[in-house]
């Protein structure tokens, strides 16, 4: 029984680590050409959504072949954020030079299209599927536009720091973070109420945002700090600075590993940061420039857009790490010669035993080997094409009185019981 205790906790432990391995190295895994000046990236376990500032359109990426899918969708004036709503099916991208955010409709041929006019200058976009709402940062207007994902109209604008720049939610408790670029500051907004319930104090020029809902932790790229700081969703206390790459500037997080990667636009590389530890462990070489961060937390895939190249990146967190194999059992000794050893024996059946006793043996020494005493019904032996047997009822009248050489004797019990018998 311990045994088995002792396997069944390493197994369970070992799948509790099954989905990281912190030690490994991330993998580049495919290079992709999309339009000009990719910006934004929103990923899907099945499609990746680029959006090309330079070209106004919208590449799409088949997650499993890692290529474009038909030409690049056209969409508006210097599209920049992108996010996904998986409540209307719809791809909303913020369009910095006409100040509209469009709402995309995933469908055969992704031709439909709602225009929303919104603030100044939108560039981040987050959507919060609980409420289906889109929230989009307006950067010259100084405030954050909230869009019905039913009627897709803005329902209310939210003033929040200097130049809001990358924005994302927390689904499990409905609160909103902005990073204010020029006020090196996060709002944070109460997604039921609409107000900036506090606002935290981050490095310089924070850029980007990424929320991992499961840990409650906020993570905030500062593009001049080259650093991230790291926030308690429960108490907005920064709890930790990370020193990361030369000008931070998308960041992302994934769920299912508690990574988080950081894109580095000036060295051109992601910095891959452990949550459990807040450490940078590893730094994988990307393209030039890279900007935007898209994870697929259900492939374990980061889509990196490199805005110099004109190139997304697309990296795979290592294959999941096998738990090491629980050690072997110890043997039992090995019984020694004068030794005893227990038999079970079933119940209600007679039961075929070698008895190990010297021959002419007293059949009732033999009888007295079966435990608990009372379950003998009779004992049994077949010799020479005859069977003679023995009860405890009867043994004057029984004819087997002791065993000869075959030592063989079939043993009927009434319920289970040991047979007891010695080592040779």
């Amino acid at each position: 029984m311990k045994s088995r205790f002792l396997l069944m906790l390493a197994l369970v432990m070992g799948a509790a680590l099954l989905a990281r391995d912190a030690s490994a190295q991330r993998t580049v895994i495919a290079t992709i050409m999309v339009g000009d000046r990719p910006l934004g990236v929103a990923a899907t376990p099945m499609r990746a959504f680029v959006t090309d500032e330079g070209h106004d359109t919208l590449s799409i990426i088949d997650a499993t072949t890692n290529t474009v899918l038909g030409a690049p969708l056209h969409v508006g004036d210097m599209p920049r954020g992108v996010a996904v709503n998986p409540v209307n099916a719809a791809v909303y991208v913020a369009n910095y030079g006409e100040d509209t955010v469009w709402a995309v409709y995933i469908g055969q041929a992704l031709s439909t299209w709602d225009v929303i006019p919104v603030g100044g200058g939108p560039e981040g976009v987050a959507v919060m599927p609980s409420t289906n709402r889109i929230y989009v940062t307006d950067v010259a207007a100084n405030r954050v536009s909230v869009i019905d994902g039913g009627t897709n109209v803005v329902t209310a604008n939210i003033p929040v720091g200097n130049a809001p720049s990358g924005i994302a939610v927390n689904s499990t408790t409905n609160r909103i973070y902005v990073a204010n670029r020029l006020g090196n500051s996060v709002s944070v907004i109460d997604g039921a109420t609409n107000n900036v319930v506090t606002t935290v104090a981050v490095g310089s020029e924070p850029r980007g945002v990424a929320v991992n809902a499961t840990t409650n932790r906020v993570y905030v790229s500062n593009g001049m700090s080259n650093s991230v700081s790291v926030i308690d969703g429960a108490t907005n206390g920064v709890v930790a600075t990370i020193g990361v790459g030369q000008g931070p500037t998308g960041v992302g997080a994934n769920p299912s590993t508690d990574f988080v990667y950081v894109a580095n636009t000036d060295d051109g590389s992601v910095s891959v940061i452990d949550e459990a530890t807040n450490v940078v462990l590893d730094t994988v070489a990307v393209g030039g420039s890279p900007l935007g961060v898209g994870v697929n937390p259900v492939a374990n895939r980061i889509y990196v857009t490199n805005n110099a190249d004109d190139t997304v990146t697309v990296i795979e967190d290592p294959p999941e790490a096998l738990p090491e194999p629980p050690p072997e059992p110890e043997p039992e000794p090995a019984p020694l010669p004068g030794d005893t050893e227990g038999v079970p024996l079933e119940g209600g059946i007679c039961n075929p035993v070698a008895t190990t006793y010297p021959d002419s043996t007293p059949i009732a020494t033999i009888a007295g080997g079966v435990t608990p005493a009372g379950m003998v019904e009779s004992l049994w032996q077949f010799e020479g094409g005859v069977w003679t047997g023995w009860s405890p009822e009867f043994p004057a009248a029984s004819d087997l009185t002791q065993m000869d050489f075959l030592d063989v004797v079939f043993v009927c019990v009434e319920g289970d019981a040991t047979f007891t018998r010695p080592v040779p």
